[in-house]
């Protein structure tokens, strides 16, 4: 309306320049998206075979991927291609994320690497030095719209320029830093009833007197949108769970990578630990969320919880259930149902009926004993140890086979607890001590027929083993041992095909996808970090090693 009393000429070079802005814009958006991913490419994830988007491939966390170069008769050909030393040593947990050519790992200390997938030459490296509360943790990055995004171990939520690694922004989310941090990767979602994209975040401060939380941010800003809370409050349904304010300190942390149903925008969180770990008596109750997988209506402005099962009340030995939850349709006898996996450190796995939280199926997965007699002043024993039983990388379905593949670790520890609890800030909130190692100390891979509810099979290791499992269209399950063995074995059998000796420790999962039509698969290896053994070498380098059939 302001130009129309102007000069034909001059409306339209307003109009030619309004429209040539529109398409540099434009061109700037197209640009952005085709360094990352954009929110659409989330949802169709599971058939694009030339990305890993996702820490388990999926929204669903099934860690299964549809490619057909690699099979059981060639896998004994597979080589590595390249090896991308990280330059901060320490322990990998996490898996690379894939997306047009370009690997994005993160370090122990949250420094992110962009490497070439072709040569696996570094193309940019973002160095952080946050403040380690107690251990470094980092469980991968997020790719949206031209950034990407790292939370870190003091708290931040930062957004990096994905082309140059250089910080876009850089916020403090944390409402508390001396017991609250970031280890687990934000997962891009968009909420169709608000019309917007969404980073979730769980927080993790377990172990250290914090209460946990789910939130989501803007990732254009970094605002939080919306908080959920996993120990509820005065007022609130479970809180009479907890005995006087010992619910203030609860913990419920959430670590890992959660499970979404983006049709039904229902998310699937595991809450950790309650606290304080070792001393039940000032806690009294079943101390809810804590232990507890949670299903949560996201699709509205605030978050609902739908429903919740806990796997441990009162837990008094650290059980938590860490790995990411893993959706599914599968037959259990004759009948096809929505279900979800899961898994926790006392070395049970659990099906549930992913509408209702009710157990289709329970299984002991590790060693377990002296389960039912909490830590004591003058201490006991304990099977699984605190890093034991079903650990944070988790397993992966085959639709195939109808199968579970999960590593799990048989370890014990001795236990003890103290009279009194204090919080200190920026300590350990505990009521005791982390265990001693108690022998043995090993693992195994575990098939789990989901239509029988039994083992398929079962392959035993020497060591622990907590890196995760792949399971691929051809038959094969690909894992990681903490003996630096990367294996290939048959998914119908057990039996191995392939093993690679990486030099190091594998506590990451690996993931696969095609490169100009070839098929590559990557593990990270490195020191074990909590995974570590008393009498086990410490490994002096951390390295990326990409594989592929010799063309």
């Amino acid at each position: 309306m302001q130009h129309k009393n102007r000069p034909a000429a001059y409306r339209l070079a307003l109009t030619t320049m309004a429209a040539a802005l529109a398409m540099g814009w434009q061109v700037s958006a197209n640009a952005a998206a085709s360094s990352t991913p954009s929110i659409q490419h989330y949802a169709s994830s599971g058939s694009d075979n030339q990305n890993w988007i996702l820490p388990a491939k999926t929204y669903d966390n099934q860690r299964y991927v549809k490619l057909d170069q690699v099979t059981a008769s060639n896998v004994g050909e597979l080589k590595p291609v390249w090896s991308f030393k990280i330059s901060d040593n320490g322990p990998i947990e996490s898996p690379a994320v894939i997306w047009h050519g370009t690997a994005y790992i993160t370090s122990a200390h949250d420094h992110v690497y962009a490497v070439d997938v072709k040569t696996g030459a570094l193309k940019w490296e973002f160095k952080d030095n946050p403040h380690v509360i107690s251990f470094a943790a980092n469980r991968g990055v997020a790719l949206l719209d031209g950034k990407v995004y790292l939370a870190t171990l003091d708290g931040h939520l930062i957004a990096l320029d994905a082309n140059t690694g250089k910080t876009v922004w850089d916020k403090v989310e944390v409402s508390d830093t001396a017991n609250s941090f970031y280890t687990m990767d934000p997962m891009p979602y968009h909420n169709p009833t608000t019309g917007k994209t969404e980073l979730l975040l769980g927080v993790s401060n377990g172990d250290w007197g914090g209460i946990g939380n789910i939130s989501a941010f803007d990732p254009e800003t970094g605002k939080r949108l919306w908080k959920f809370q996993t120990i509820p409050g005065p007022g609130q349904p479970g809180h009479d769970t907890w005995s006087g304010d010992s619910w203030k300190r609860g913990g419920a942390a959430v670590w890992a990578p959660m499970a979404l149903d983006v049709k039904d925008g229902v998310l699937y969180a595991n809450a950790g630990n309650p606290q304080p770990d070792f001393n039940g008596a000032v806690r009294k109750g079943s101390n809810l969320y804590s232990d507890s997988l949670l299903a949560i209506d996201i699709h509205g402005a605030k978050p609902k919880m739908l429903w919740y099962h806990q796997f441990i009340g009162n837990d008094t030995h650290d059980w938590d259930p860490v790995m990411p939850p893993i959706l599914f349709n599968g037959k259990v006898g004759d009948k096809t149902m929505h279900l979800v996996a899961d898994g926790d450190k006392a070395g049970n796995f659990w099906l549930l009926d992913a509408d209702n939280g009710k157990v289709v199926n329970h299984l002991r997965v590790s060693m377990q004993y002296g389960q039912n007699t909490a830590p004591t002043l003058k201490g006991n024993v304990a099977c699984p140890n605190t890093n034991g039983g079903v650990e944070f990388n988790g397993g992966a379905y085959d639709p195939e086979t109808n199968m579970l593949y999960l590593p799990t670790s048989n370890e014990c520890g001795f236990w003890r607890s103290t009279r009194n609890v204090t919080y200190i800030a920026g300590q350990f909130y505990l009521g005791g001590a982390f265990p001693k190692f108690v022998g043995p100390n090993t693992g195994q891979l575990n098939a789990i027929d989901v239509g029988t509810g039994v083992f398929a099979w079962r392959d035993h290791d020497a060591l622990p083993m907590a890196g995760g499992a792949l399971a691929t269209s051809t038959g094969l399950v690909f894992t990681g041992k903490l003996d630096g063995q990367f294996e290939a074995v048959d998914a119908k059998t057990g039996k191995s095909l392939w093993s690679y000796q990486t030099g190091a420790p594998i506590i990451a999962a690996p993931v696969a996808f095609e490169q100009d039509g070839q098929e590559m698969i990557a593990v990270a290896s490195g020191p074990a970090g909590n995974q570590q053994l008393p009498d086990q070498p410490k490994a002096k380098e951390t390295v990326l090693t990409m594989f592929a059939l010799k063309r």
